[in-house]
């Protein structure tokens, strides 16, 4: 069961990878053309710093997962690697759970103000008025599910030796 979870998790991150790559190919791009056309024409290209503000959002908590996944995060692993067997499989089961922990205590907040934002339509104004509702509900939903995975990833650990390979 743990591992259907955990192929399923899998397909979500490689789709929220795809989608934090689109929003990295934004801000490379965008930010590119837009700094080309303040040298060229003397003024910035309308939106593109607020559309950036919010793909730097979308990228930081869509491609989560995809980091988690790949070991990616920044850790500390002295303490699972001097415990050997299963006292390092507990240790590192305590430490991706307490992660796990951490995120839903951010994903509760952030559900109830994308809850809000959505149901008023929330933008934000700057050269151009963009709606931010979308990158709140983003968030929320990257929390939850990262949680999701850093849970299951905390119960693999207790039971396989090698998570990574299941």
């Amino acid at each position: 069961m743990i591992n259907v979870a955990n192929k399923a998790l899998n397909v979500v991150s490689n789709l929220f990878g795809a989608v934090a790559m689109v929003f990295l190919a934004f801000l490379m791009f965008g930010i590119t053309l837009d700094v080309a056309a303040r040298a060229i024409l003397g003024q910035s290209i309308s939106g593109v710093f607020e559309m950036s503000e919010l793909s730097l959002v979308m990228l930081v908590f869509f491609g989560a997962m995809w980091a988690q996944r790949d070991d990616s995060h920044i850790r500390v692993t002295l303490l699972p690697d001097r415990l050997r067997g299963g006292g390092g499989r507990f240790a590192n089961a305590m430490a991706w759970g307490g992660g796990a922990l951490a995120l839903l205590m951010f994903a509760w907040p952030a559900t109830q103000e994308a809850i809000y934002s959505v149901s008023i339509w929330e933008f934000r104004w700057g050269y151009v008025q963009m709606p931010i509702w979308w990158t709140k509900a983003g968030v929320a939903i990257g929390l939850w599910l990262a949680a999701l995975q850093m849970a299951i990833h905390a119960l693999l650990c207790l039971t396989v030796a090698e998570p990574r390979k299941a």
